[in-house]
């Protein structure tokens, strides 16, 4: 199985920050709310019966935001740990390197996650939504049609991959290090369909059309610039300098 160097993830100190942000609201609610009843009961003040009214409606508000929040951070994570799980299945000779935060010439690319094995340097674009995804490779966004029947559009993963690649080499190249890298794009949901046009230089891979074998075989199987066990090593201490960075 192929090693897989874990951290805390973007999406899980999201998460927590959401989930304490929740807890914040609640406490603060029932701590106005109380001083608000102990006050009217007191001295029955009208307006304060109106502004408990109001506490309670903004706090409904905010509640049914960060509810909404916490499913996209949730779903986004099952996405990645899918992806993951998947790609630890490739040969002990890969090493994997999960959302990895990048920052050249000025621009941030948070990458899902960077292969480094002995066919190369893979960075894969990991989705997780829903429904059926319509569009073209070259369109800058394209269209998910969820169940419902609700229309929404999504900025092109092909796209976000080619971006991240592009920031990719040139970290590598600012070390001395010049190696092709191939972007690739999965989505990690079995309730998708994708209706894209394969893109010949950055593959589309969907977990309902046995995506998961087929990514993990275009790894594998890649004819491309293959790396010797040195020059992964290098490339492996450069990424893990960006870990060091992230965490610091």
């Amino acid at each position: 199985m192929a090693k897989i160097y874990h951290h805390e993830r973007q999406l899980e100190r999201d998460l927590q920050h959401l989930k304490q942000r929740k807890v914040l609201y609640q406490l603060f609610c029932i701590a106005g709310l109380c001083v608000i009843i102990f006050i009217v009961w007191q001295y029955q003040l009208l307006v304060l019966i109106l502004v408990a009214a109001a506490i309670i409606g903004l706090y409904m508000f905010s509640q049914c935001s960060l509810s909404k929040q916490l499913g996209k951070v949730t779903a986004g994570l099952a996405g990645e740990d899918r992806a993951l799980q998947v790609l630890s299945e490739l040969p002990a000779s890969y090493s994997i390197f999960p959302d990895i935060q990048i920052v050249v010439e000025g621009r941030k690319s948070q990458l899902d996650t960077i292969i480094v094995g002995p066919t190369g340097v893979f960075v894969v674009e990991v989705k997780n939504h829903s429904g059926v995804i319509e569009g073209n490779v070259n369109d800058r966004e394209l269209l998910q049609i969820k169940h419902d029947g609700h229309k929404k559009t999504i900025y092109n993963p092909v796209k976000q991959v080619a971006t991240h690649t592009y920031r990719l080499h040139r970290y590598l190249c600012q070390h001395g290090v010049d190696y092709w890298i191939q972007g690739t794009v999965y989505f990690a949901n079995d309730a998708v369909r994708i209706d894209v046009a394969p893109h010949s230089s950055t593959p589309i891979f969907s977990v309902k059309d046995n995506g998961s074998k087929r990514l993990l075989c275009y790894i594998v199987e890649r004819h491309g610039q293959a790396l010797s066990r040195s020059e992964q090593r290098m490339v492996e201490k450069l990424i893990k300098q960006l870990l060091k960075e992230q965490a610091s």
